[in-house]
């Protein structure tokens, strides 16, 4: 049987098929047609030729044949093969020298028009590679993938090696894409590089067209391991992540199925409007067809008015009530669907103030259902693209929650709903790889900040006991009379903490005394600390000076020490600028070169402030701050600069902005971040505070034991009582750290301790006050409640169920001989001694 090869033209919407096959001849010798292999590789044009190529016809010179597609169907039957068509066109044999050349062994350009055979033209332009025998050129396509109307051109090296170490290397394949800038002008080549040990990526690439409707080609990359992927082209190339990876279902006999070996794509079979795509398997002798599905590109924007809550502005009232007894603002959804197909449906689902823990209390809610979640179905159509829905919420009243301080995050979600289709649709459409799904938007409370949007509160604090001594026996009731004053602006979220010595009880708030405020004080106990929590206001305005008194009991001297001691101080919140940042960011790409900080990620504020409660003055100070600057030679917050307020001198180890990247200082008067230090300027305080978790998942801690810092010390001079001093770093979230590292929850810590060195005294104490403390910026990820990493349990059950499998399996196959070897037996060994014997002595 001789491999002249044959072609099937699909006809009638693939119901039936007409086999063509030009090299079945009379001459089927290897100088002629015998091993033409017509079909290895096949293209049509623009006028609707045929063109195959044969690359075995004498002696492996190779030919192209061209016939016309409609004199292939009109010469059609089920009961014969077509071997000659009318109009057919073959190129003949040539001299011996031109043996093994292989013509037609590729296709031609695709879509291209046919003017003659072929046409030896000059060289314009080379390209060349770095690797020797690594194929390179072996494939190569021809699209425009950025979308400038100037054609780009592919180059597939699929035996490239990767040299991470010189002793090993690993063979993975490798795709060069140039892109062209002007006529005949090309650009440095873009990598694209394969991940799989021999998979020879870069084997076959053909163009995919515009998949996705964004103006953007995109191309098909083939991996002989059985893998086809789709890379989508933007404005800046190809993006460097496949957006979907197309594998073979089955094995081969013997040999591998070859999927992907032929690829052509950039065709619309089904016409609708999508490019498909056929895949050859030679292995398995089967060619699959991929229809594209419709890509639906849905535009989302959540906007709200205002972004500033102002708790005394009522503006509307609740459906059931008839007085102004809240504040409202506006949420509208807005919508902007691009797709090519009749209908879509979007189920949404809409969350307000979803950064609040399960339980916690909701600060605003929808105004019709007084929930804070609204699900939706929302149908568009190819005539109404842009839907736009107002939704009115409310802010509760400030009795029914404490947290002003936070953002108040809007959320959306949405996915395609299945069950809304046109009965014209065949095929149901799907979501844009690259389409962002989750998108959220912030509103602030208004605080009472002052006119620099900057809250430093001034808090000071005193006590005194109203009795002096203490008798053992006695119950020994005693007042403590507790004054706490804020001489700065508003303090939110303060607290009075009163530590308990062991030998005392708590009684209660004095309420006989018409001077001393009645606070909400509560008792709490936590492992072995008790204390008494007073809440000072929220906001601690300025200008407050309040004087409370706490009963407490002292019945247990009589182990104790000469003096009976309680600890009093004011607690306020601390978070970094801003508290959480979500990934991806909307409209931001990296960039392989920033140039501004801008290009590297959004900005990242920590703040610190050492205050001298008193009563005593300090004459020097040192801070120590740690900074995660890098993670395996990866940037994670690149440090601008370091900014200080009050009596403090800083210098670092470290070169700040060592990419001497363009600063924008004006960045810090927008609205929005504007808005937000209102919210969160007076977020300071010398204790560390537990983070509030987000997503229940595993997440990775990223400080100073985990990553490389750099260290920033200061030196404080003289602070006296009631002053303070600021440490400030501006930095830039790297966010191309992050995004190799997807769906991984982060926090990242920066550290600062304080340790008093020297006092304006000369008596001085036994132990000087120090103290550390550390804030934490949130990266998470887009999509809510996503587990990011598989349970141990589960994996270490998953190998003892294999090491169980594997030992029954090996168990039935020794049970059924299969590990015994097959002898002969010794009878025929000596009978088979014996009869060459017998003939040695014949021929003797």
């Amino acid at each position: 049987m001789d491999p002249v090869g044959t072609c099937y033209i699909a006809i009638q919407n693939f119901s039936a098929y007409a086999e063509y096959s030009p090299c079945r001849t009379s001459n089927p010798d290897p100088e002629g047609q015998g091993f033409c292999q017509a079909g290895f590789s096949v293209d049509f044009t623009k006028e609707g030729m045929l063109v195959v190529g044969g690359p075995g016809s004498f002696y492996w010179q190779g030919q192209v044949i061209t016939v016309g597609v409609a004199e292939i169907l009109n010469g059609y039957s089920l009961k014969t093969i077509l071997r000659q068509v009318q109009g057919e066109k073959q190129t003949g044999a040539a001299a011996d020298s031109y043996d093994d050349s292989y013509l037609g062994e590729r296709g031609i350009t695709h879509n291209c028009e046919l003017h003659s055979i072929m046409e030896i033209i000059d060289s314009i332009i080379f390209f060349f590679s770095l690797q020797m025998a690594s194929y390179f050129g072996y494939t190569v396509a021809v699209t425009d993938v950025n979308g400038d109307g100037l054609d780009d051109v592919l180059v597939g090296a699929p035996l490239y090696m990767e040299r991470e170490q010189e002793s090993n290397p690993r063979e993975l394949g490798r795709v060069y894409l140039y892109l062209q800038t002007h006529t005949l002008t090309f650009t440095l080549p873009t990598l694209l590089t394969g991940t799989h040990l021999f998979g020879r990526f870069g084997g076959a690439i053909a163009p995919l067209g515009d998949l996705n409707q964004d103006g953007y080609n995109g191309v098909y990359v083939c991996e002989r391991q059985g893998c086809v992927f789709i890379f989508n082209g933007d404005s800046d190339g190809i993006r460097p992540l496949a957006s979907q990876v197309l594998r073979g279902s089955w094995p081969s006999s013997g040999s591998p199925p070859g999927f992907g070996f032929t690829l052509r794509g950039d065709g619309d079979i089904d016409n609708n409007h999508y490019p498909d795509l056929i895949v050859g398997a030679f292995g398995v002798g089967k060619a699959v067809v991929y229809r594209a599905r419709p890509v639906v590109t849905i535009n989302a924007h959540l906007i709200l008015t205002p972004r500033v809550l102002n708790p005394d502005e009522k503006s509307c009232r609740l459906p059931d009530t008839g007085t102004m007894a809240l504040h409202c603002l506006s949420l509208f959804l807005l919508c902007v669907c691009v797709c090519v197909c009749v209908c879509v449906a979007l189920q949404t689902e809409l969350q307000l103030d979803w950064l609040k823990q399960r339980g916690a209390v909701k600060r605003v809610l929808f105004i019709n259902s007084r929930q804070h979640q609204l699900n939706q179905l929302l149908v568009l159509s190819n005539r109404d693209q842009h839907l736009c829905y107002n939704h009115t919420i409310f802010l509760r009243d400030e009795a029914e929650f404490r947290d002003k301080l936070t953002p108040i995050s809007m959320t959306l979600n949405y996915s395609l709903h299945e069950s809304v289709t046109h009965p014209g649709q065949s095929l149901r459409p799907i979501l844009d790889h690259y389409s962002k799904t989750f998108h959220q938007d912030q509103a602030y409370i208004l605080l009472d900040c002052g006119e620099d949007n900057m809250c430093i509160p001034n808090l000071k604090l005193s006590a005194f006991m109203d009795q002096e001594e203490l008798v053992i026996g006695d119950d020994n009731p005693l007042t403590l009379i507790i004054n706490s004053a804020n001489e700065g602006e508003g303090a939110y979220e303060a607290e009075l903490h009163v530590l308990l010595p062991p030998e005392a009880e708590y009684v209660g708030v004095e309420r006989r005394r018409e001077d001393l405020q009645r606070l909400n004080c509560e008792h709490r106990a936590e492992n072995q600390t008790r204390m008494v929590v007073c809440d000072l206001g929220n906001p601690m305005v300025a200008g407050t000076n309040l004087l409370v008194g706490l009963r407490f009991a002292v019945p247990r001297l009589e182990e104790s020490g000469p003096r009976i001691s309680f600890e009093l101080q004011i607690h306020r919140f601390a978070v970094s600028h801003p508290a959480q940042i979500v990934l991806p960011l909307p409209n931001w790409k990296p960039k392989e070169k920033p140039v501004r900080e801008e290009d590297t990620g959004p900005l990242v504020q920590h703040i610190y402030e050492l205050h001298n409660l008193g009563p005593s003055s300090l004459s020097r100070t040192l801070l120590t701050l740690g900074w995660p600057a890098r993670f395996r030679d990866e940037h994670l917050l690149y440090a601008l600069q370091i900014l200080t307020e009050g009596p403090i001198r800083c210098h670092s180890n470290h070169t700040l902005n060592p990419l001497q990247l363009e600063t924008s200082p004006s960045l810090q008067d927008t609205p929005e971040l504007l808005g937000f230090l209102k919210n969160t300027s007076s977020l300071r305080r010398k204790q560390l505070v537990p983070i509030r978790t987000v997503h229940q998942t595993s997440r990775s801690d990223k400080n100073c034991s985990t990553v490389t810092c750099f260290s920033v010390e200061c030196v404080v001079s003289r602070l006296d009582r009631g002053q303070s001093a600021v440490v400030k770093i501006r930095s830039r979230l790297w966010t191309s750290t992050f995004l190799e590292r997807q769906n991984i929850p982060y926090v990242l810590n920066s550290s600062l301790s304080f340790r008093v060195q020297e006092m304006p005294y000369r008596v001085m104490p036994h132990t000087l006050p120090q103290h550390s403390a550390s804030i934490g910026t949130f990266v998470v990820w887009a999509i809510p409640d996503v587990s990011f990493a598989v349970p141990l349990w589960v994996i270490i059950l998953a190998i003892l169920l294999g090491l169980l499998v594997l030992a029954m399996l090996t168990l039935a196959m020794w049970k059924c001989g299969f590990f015994d070897r097959a002898r002969p037996s010794k009878d025929d060994d000596v009978s088979d001694r014996e009869q060459l014997t017998d003939d040695k002595l014949t021929d003797a």
